[in-house]
């Protein structure tokens, strides 16, 4: 299987399972090729030509000519230095590894982590709130989110695999998508009227039962077991946590569970305050869940061979 040919599928994954509409998705890459057609120079030199095909800034091919043959896989939810290391290590010692996978982004996929947070606003569009509302709230938060990967050394994990002449890339929120429309098909069709039946459902899924043996499964933030569960939203794509304010936006929509990955403590208070739910699913169970979604479409021939790290477990779905 070529190092493009999973890259490709993996994008295509995440587009079929991306909540947006076709039209919104369109509009985004219109956008970038409008951009790509009036930059000049060095700005048209290092414009992201990835951009004019897909919106997933985190999701690249980082190391790698796209035409690696590929059977033996690393994969990790978060790879670093160590990670490429290790992969190095391995092959000392006869263990093949033609490709890393990370699911968190590095390198220039990190660098543009807040590029892709225009999801969330479109997601909360189909609970009423109105485009200017939702852009306007995500505005601010795009910005803490760009001002606070800015500083990042990006390159470093990067810089190793191409010393180390590892194939290398990057699945975040192609696989995001996965999760969160995976999620919330299944609690939009199964309706459960309490928290208690939120968690059961959650528990019955392969990657939160395995998190649970770790003590890293999905527990209630806000609310009791015994408490109506409503209206459901699974917080789940869109790079990283939104702004606190679209709690309350969220609550006067007619939400009343937020199932999430994580909550900043701000971000509790406030939903705390709203007199939300948050049902925390897991964190990496989540990345866990939404990276094997894909990869069951990816390598739907079965063709790849994987080595886990870095929190990562394989489970097939179907």
């Amino acid at each position: 299987m070529k190092l493009k040919t999973i890259y490709e599928l993996a994008v295509k994954k995440g587009l079929k399972e991306d909540q947006r509409s076709k039209g919104t998705i369109e509009e985004a890459i219109r956008a970038s090729l409008k951009a790509y057609k009036k930059s000049k120079g060095i700005d048209r030199e290092a414009f992201d030509k990835e951009t004019l095909k897909h919106p997933y800034n985190d999701t690249r091919i980082l190391n790698g000519t796209g035409n690696e043959d590929i059977k033996n896989v690393l994969v990790g939810i978060d790879i670093d230095a160590s990670e490429v290391l290790l992969a190095d290590r391995l092959r000392e010692k006869g263990n093949k590894i033609d490709l890393i996978i990370s699911h968190h982004p590095a390198g220039r996929a990190y660098a543009q982590l807040h590029k892709v947070m225009d999801i969330q606003p479109s997601l909360w569009e189909k609970y009423g709130l109105t485009n200017e509302v939702a852009q306007g709230i995500m505005k601010d938060r795009i910005e803490e989110v760009a001002r606070g990967v800015a500083p990042a050394n990006h390159a470093r994990a990067v810089d190793v695999a191409k010393l180390l002449n590892i194939p290398f890339m990057c699945i975040h929120t192609a696989a995001d998508n996965c999760v969160a429309h995976f999620l919330q098909k299944i609690f939009d069709q199964k309706k459960p009227k309490k928290l208690n039946n939120v968690l059961a459902i959650l528990k019955n899924i392969p990657e939160y039962r395995q998190a649970m043996k770790m003590s890293a499964g999905p527990f209630l933030l806000i609310g009791e077991e015994n408490t109506s569960a409503g209206k459901i939203f699974v917080d789940m794509t869109g790079g990283t946590s939104g702004p606190d304010k679209m709690f309350a936006r969220l609550s006067q929509a007619g939400i009343k569970t937020i199932i999430g990955m994580h909550c900043k403590e701000s971000g509790y208070k406030i939903a705390k305050s709203e007199f939300l739910n948050y049902v925390i699913a897991g964190h990496i169970a989540s990345d866990n869940l939404g990276l094997n979604l894909l990869l069951d479409e990816v390598d739907s021939k079965k063709q790849l061979k994987y080595v886990e790290c870095s929190g990562f477990k394989r489970v097939r779905h179907g």
